[in-house]
């Protein structure tokens, strides 16, 4: 057994920089942390940006996801323009987030002094952050009481929505009012997409596996069904807004939508499926495009920025996957073909 060896032919694999283990013995916290890339101009203000999320028990599971998570942060930062590296950290969920486990988080997010600037992601409240953050101040995204500017959910899916306009004009060639969506999960991202959605007059259709969330969504209108029956669904734009690797080799044939548009992050159990996806008449949207609006949301945050100022700059989304669509035009070649040429 060799896992030094192991761990540095991964990181060649997967051409990713820093894979980092961590564990505190006081609190049986456990956490990973990689850096996909880093700032492409160095300065003594250069920073790592990512969300850090409570998810998995099985540690290799937790180190596949963190990399895959990691690179869509790498790309995210392309896609804003920002030269900050890509990171991701999972606090592996084994234990009860105590007092003391949360503070642990903030501790080891400290012990990074500043190289990694994170925001809580799925699996964290605004609450469990306020614990983490007052061990740290590299946390962003923090709840207003404290100064922040709140959940990313929010203007995650304000972006998003900006993007489902565009992919019903020129993708779908009808009002975004006269489709019918497929949400698959109603946290932060899949709830504050719901509710704007409704507004707008679309017919929604959700799932999730937290009764309160779907009792909630079924007073604002929309219908509710089983987690195992979303995939099913007719339905013009399908969107995954809890886990990634909801598309896989396995179900992929039983997609009965349009177009794949999502606030989760990749989607795609492996992006070759994409070719498969455009082969069945499915358009897949890159989630790193679509979804980026809460990580601009920190970035105003960071700056002093106001929430309004969050919601107005969200309209960047839509030009970025306006770009996305004219290049794949131009090249004949997919949308998340179109976004790596452009982004990787």
């Amino acid at each position: 057994m060799n896992p030094a060896r192991s761990i540095i032919e991964l990181m060649k694999k997967e051409k990713c920089r820093q894979i980092t283990f961590y564990h505190n013995p006081d609190t049986e916290m456990s956490a990973i942390f990689v850096i996909d890339s880093v700032p492409k101009e160095n300065s003594e203000n250069s920073i790592v940006s990512g969300g850090t999320r409570f998810a998995h028990i099985d540690e290799d599971e937790a180190l596949k996801d963190c990399i895959k998570l990691a690179r869509a942060m790498t790309r995210k930062c392309n896609v804003l323009g920002v030269n900050d590296g890509g990171a991701k950290a999972i606090v592996l969920a084994n234990k009860s987030k105590t007092k003391e486990f949360l503070e642990s988080v903030g501790d080891f997010i400290q012990l990074q002094n500043g190289l990694f600037r994170t925001a809580i992601d799925l699996g964290f409240n605004l609450n469990e952050a306020e614990v983490i953050a007052s061990r740290t101040k590299f946390i962003d995204s923090l709840s207003h009481n404290i100064g922040g500017l709140g959940s990313t959910g929010e203007n995650t899916a304000e972006g998003m929505v900006h993007c489902f306009r565009l992919i019903s004009e020129k993708l779908l060639n009808k009002e975004l009012e006269k489709c019918k969506i497929s949400i698959q999960g109603l946290g932060s991202v899949g709830m504050a997409l719901a509710k704007r959605l409704v507004v707008l007059g679309c017919e929604i259709v959700a799932s999730d596996t937290d009764k309160d969330k779907c009792d909630e969504a079924e007073r604002l209108g929309i219908c509710i069904i089983p987690p195992e029956k979303i995939l099913l669904e007719k339905v013009d734009i399908f969107s995954p807004c809890a886990f990634g690797s909801v598309i896989n080799s396995n179900n992929i044939k039983e997609l009965k939508c349009k177009i794949i548009a999502g606030g989760a992050n990749n989607i795609l159990e492996n992006e070759l499926l994409d070719k498969e996806l455009n082969d069945l008449g499915i358009t897949y949207v890159p989630d790193f495009v679509l979804n980026c609006g809460g990580f601009l949301q920190a970035l105003v945050e960071r700056s002093g920025g106001t929430i309004i100022e969050a919601r107005r700059k969200s309209i960047i989304v839509g030009n970025k996957l306006t770009d996305v669509i004219n290049h794949s035009r131009k090249n004949k070649i997919t949308l998340l073909e179109s976004a790596t040429k452009l982004f990787d």
